[in-house]
C-alpha cells in the first residue's frame, strides 16, 4: 500500500506537468493516447498480452469475456473517437477555457474497462490525473500508463495510478484536498465519503450505484425471426461483464401485442444466455453471490417461470413488480403496455438507471426516450449495444468532460 509521503510526492509530479501537458495541442494528446489503448487493444503487444494473462485473476472474469471487453470497448475509443473529443472540447469563441489543475480518478472494481473514457477525457482536456484504483484490480490503468510511457514519456508523467484501502482518511485526505475534480465510480456510501475529503473550492462528479434495463418493442416481435434477434441481442447485453456492472440490465420488459409475448421470448433469451454460457463462460460465483442467488430464484419460481443453466438463469414474471436481481447472469422479463407504461415502471430507479437497450428502430427509440419521466437521464441505447458505449457518450446524462475544465464568458 502507498505510503501519505509517497502519495504526496505523486500528486506534486503529476500537478507539476500539467503546464507542458496544456501547452500541447489537444489532436497532439489525442493521437498519442489512442495509439497508448491500441497497444493494449491488440492481443499481439505485449501490453494486449499482459491485460489478457493477468485481468482473468484481478477481475475474476473468464479470458472470453476479457478478450470480448478489450475488443468492444476500443473498437468505439479508437483514433477517430480521440480526434472528435478533442474537437468538441474547443470553448465558443466568447468563452475562456481553463482546465483542472489535478484531476483525481475513483474507480471500482467491478467492470474494469470503466477507467477508458475518464482518463482519456482528462489528458484531453489537459489536467493531470491520479488514479486511485481498486486494491484488487489495477491491471488495465497501470497498463495503461506503461504504454503511454512508450507513446510519449512527457503524457505519461501527467498520469499516476495508486492504490489504497478505501476508509483510510489520510490517503484519501491527501489525494483529493489537492484536486480541483474528483470523479467518482462506486457506492453510494463510496460517494459520501469521498464528498467529505473534497476542497471547498473542488467539484464531486459522482457515478453512483446503477443498473440497466430493456425494452422489446412490437415490432421487434412481428416473427419469431425478430424476436430471436432481439433475443440474441439481449442475451449479450445480459452476460457482458457478467452483469456486473451499472449498464448492465436487470429487467426487460416485453411490449404486449406482437407476434411472440413475453413467455417464449423469455424462453429464447433463455437459448441465447445458453450458448453464450459456451461462448463467453461466466466466472466462478462468489459465496455471498451465490447465497442472493438461491433467495431471487426461489421467489422468481413461486412468482412466476423460472429457466435455469448453466451459469444463468431467466424469470418470466408477466405483469409482476420488478425485483432487482443479484447480477452473475439472472435476469426477469415481464410484460408492458408500451412506452408509456414503461416509463412509470422504471420511474422508481430514478438516477440509478444508467442504461435503457431497446430492441427497435431508432423512431421507437426516440419514443422511449420523450416517454421517460423527469429525472432520469438514462443512455437510450440499440439491444446488444447497452455494454459497449462510445467514447464520447453521455456519463449520468452529462458530457464525459464534465468538471474537467472551467469556461469564463468573455464579453
Amino acid at each position: 500500500m502507498i505510503g501519505e509521503a509517497e502519495l504526496r510526492a505523486r500528486v506534486d509530479a503529476a500537478i507539476a506537468a500539467g503546464p507542458a501537458l496544456r501547452a500541447r495541442p489537444r489532436e497532439e494528446v489525442a493521437e498519442r493516447v489512442a495509439a497508448a489503448w491500441a497497444l493494449i487493444a491488440d492481443p499481439e503487444r505485449a501490453p494486449g498480452r499482459a491485460a489478457r494473462e493477468r485481468l482473468p485473476e484481478t477481475t475474476g472474469l473468464s479470458l472470453p469475456m476479457i478478450a470480448w471487453a478489450l475488443q468492444a470497448t476500443f473498437e468505439r475509443a479508437d483514433r477517430q473517437a480521440h480526434l472528435e473529443a478533442a474537437r468538441r472540447m474547443a470553448p465558443p469563441d466568447d468563452a475562456a477555457r481553463a482546465p483542472a489543475r489535478l484531476s483525481a480518478l475513483v474507480l471500482a472494481g467491478n467492470v474494469f474497462t470503466a477507467c477508458v473514457q475518464p482518463c482519456s477525457m482528462a489528458l484531453l482536456a489537459g489536467s493531470p490525473l491520479i488514479i486511485k484504483a481498486s486494491s484488487k484490480d489495477d491491471v488495465l490503468p497501470s497498463l495503461f500508463v506503461a504504454a503511454l510511457a512508450q507513446v510519449d514519456v512527457e503524457l505519461a508523467e501527467a498520469c499516476e495510478v495508486v492504490t489504497f484501502p478505501g476508509g483510510t482518511p489520510t490517503l484519501e485526505s491527501a489525494l483529493m484536498s489537492r484536486a480541483d475534480v474528483v470523479s467518482v465510480y462506486g457506492s453510494d456510501a463510496t460517494l459520501t465519503a469521498v464528498r467529505r475529503r473534497l476542497a471547498p473550492t473542488a467539484s464531486l462528479v459522482a457515478h453512483g450505484h446503477g443498473l440497466g434495463a430493456g425494452f422489446v418493442s412490437r415490432d421487434a416481435l412481428e416473427n419469431e425471426d425478430a424476436a430471436r434477434a432481439a433475443a440474441t441481442a439481449f442475451a449479450l447485453d445480459v452476460a457482458a461483464y457478467d452483469q456486473r456492472g451499472c449498464m448492465s440490465p436487470h429487467v426487460i420488459w416485453v411490449e404486449r401485442g406482437g407476434g411472440v409475448d413475453g413467455a417464449d421470448w423469455a424462453s429464447m433469451l433463455a437459448a441465447q444466455l445458453d450458448r453464450l454460457a459456451a461462448d463467453l463462460p461466466r466466472g466462478p460465483l462468489p459465496r455471498e453471490v451465490g447465497a442472493a442467488q438461491i433467495q431471487w430464484r426461489g421467489v422468481a419460481a413461486a412468482r412466476g417461470e423460472l429457466i435455469e443453466g448453466d451459469g444463468w438463469s431467466v424469470s418470466y414474471e408477466g405483469a409482476a413488480a420488478l425485483r432487482v436481481s443479484p447480477g452473475w447472469r439472472n435476469v426477469m422479463v415481464l410484460d408492458v403496455d408500451g412506452p408509456a407504461a414503461l416509463g412509470a415502471a422504471l420511474a422508481p430507479l430514478g438516477v440509478h438507471l444508467k442504461t435503457l437497450g431497446v430492441a427497435g428502430d431508432a423512431a421507437r427509440r426516440r419514443e422511449v426516450a420523450a416517454a421517460l419521466p423527469a429525472g432520469l437521464a438514462p443512455r437510450v441505447t440499440a439491444a446488444g449495444q447497452m455494454q459497449r458505449p462510445s467514447l464520447l457518450s453521455l456519463a449520468d446524462g452529462r458530457p464525459p468532460w464534465e468538471g474537467l475544465f472551467r469556461l469564463t464568458a468573455l464579453e
